[in-house]
């Protein structure tokens, strides 16, 4: 299968929260990451026999089996495509511990499974059809093949009447524990793609925090980005570094009044968090004392700093920390001071309309022509110009 749909099934498993394999001769492989707790992975026999409902017939397959949970199954050049469970009862604990059992799941594994809409499972089945086959099939006739035309209307209603009567805390999905500790672990062992992973799969199922969409979004977005900045922190980033990040994009993500770009907001934060742990992790290992030194230049890099100030702080002598720094960082602590100006003077000039000269005063440095001069050492551009080539359309 071309790389085209190979993409097109990893997004639209990422889209519904759907699990899709592909069986190949004896090769079983997924779409998404995580899949060995789902029953298509741990049970050949639910595999084989789906195999040979769905050579039985050239449209995809949609097998049902108990407490309402179906599996489609779709057939194309030889190999079987599966997707599911997908559910269309909201389960309750006995019913859900039973439908983990009969396949072989831990109890501390089980989550509550997404709800879908019957028209939500057939639209599934034939997108997987017109990826994979090219083909374009009516509900009706889709739905006919495999003997569900004549209920699936009453079947829809009846199913939204006992969502409305079951739409309690009880039966409202949250993340298992596993789950956000997943994308957690991803942050603090830099681990940014599979950070971002986690955060788009879980979008998908979030608990209800808000009766309006976009604060339930906001709420998602905000909790997300406060709990992966603890484990930046707890993977070595500043708490200083870690806390401007969060409270930039948690600032954009409270003001913003689109979804889509809300969303944008939070993986940006993840992925930021996510990378400057990967790039710590990847430094030679450096003692607490140069953590907090850095740390202190983080927080005060406006003011002017000492380095006896400094040592007094961490309670240890300014020559020591002066050689201690130089040692394991391979830099001076006054370089270091400067190049935290500057990296701060160059966001300024690119997301700020300020002049240069408050610019300059601002990141502490005694004078625009000295700023430029410095500026220009380590940028090889002059900030100017800087601000020329870096500053995004918008402004």
């Amino acid at each position: 299968m071309g790389d085209h749909k190979k993409y097109i099934l990893n997004r639209l498993s990422e889209l519904t929260g759907v699990d899709i394999f592909c069986q190949a001769d004896e090769t079983l492989s997924s779409y998404q990451r995580n899949s060995e707790l789902n029953p298509i992975f741990r049970n050949s026999q639910l595999r084989e026999r789906l195999m040979k409902e769905a050579a039985a017939q050239k449209l995809p397959l949609l097998h049902k089996e108990e407490d309402s949970i179906y599996f489609i199954c779709v057939r194309s050049e030889g190999q079987y495509y599966f997707a599911g469970p997908l559910s269309l009862g909201a389960l309750n604990k006995v019913e859900l511990h039973k439908y983990y059992k009969r396949y072989g799941i831990h109890t501390d594994k089980e989550k509550i499974l997404k709800r879908f809409q019957f028209s939500e499972v057939m639209d599934i089945a034939q997108i997987m059809d017109a990826v994979l086959n090219e083909n374009t099939t009516e509900d009706m006739e889709l739905a006919k093949v495999n003997h569900l035309a004549a209920g699936a209307e009453e079947l829809e209603a009846q199913e939204k009447i006992i969502y409305e009567i079951k739409k309690d805390e009880e039966n409202a999905y949250h993340h298992t524990y596993q789950e956000e500790r997943q994308l957690l672990d991803c942050v603090r062992e830099g681990r940014v793609e599979d950070a971002l992973h986690f955060t788009r799969t879980m979008d998908g199922d979030i608990g209800k925090l808000s009766g309006k969409v976009l604060n339930q979004w906001r709420n998602t977005a905000i909790v997300g980005i406060t709990l992966c900045t603890r484990a930046a922190i707890e993977g070595g980033i500043s708490p200083a570094a870690a806390y401007q990040l969060s409270d930039f994009y948690i600032s954009k993500c409270d003001s913003c009044q689109d979804i889509a770009q809300m969303i944008r907001y939070r993986n940006s934060a993840v992925e930021k968090l996510a990378s400057e742990v990967k790039r710590k992790l990847e430094q030679k290992h450096t003692s607490s004392y140069v953590e907090q030194c850095r740390d202190y230049v983080q927080k005060h890099y406006r003011e002017k700093i000492y380095l006896d100030d400094i040592a007094d702080t961490l309670g240890v002598s300014a020559s020591y920390l002066s050689r201690l720094f130089s040692k394991e960082t391979g830099e001076r602590l006054q370089d270091y001071i400067t190049r935290v100006r500057i990296e701060r003077a160059a966001n300024l000039l690119t997301y700020s309309n300020e002049s240069l000269s408050k610019i300059a005063e601002y990141v502490n440095f005694p004078s625009q022509s000295y700023f430029g001069k410095v500026f220009r050492e380590q940028k090889q551009l002059s900030p100017r110009k800087y601000r020329e080539v870096h500053k995004p359309k918008e402004f």
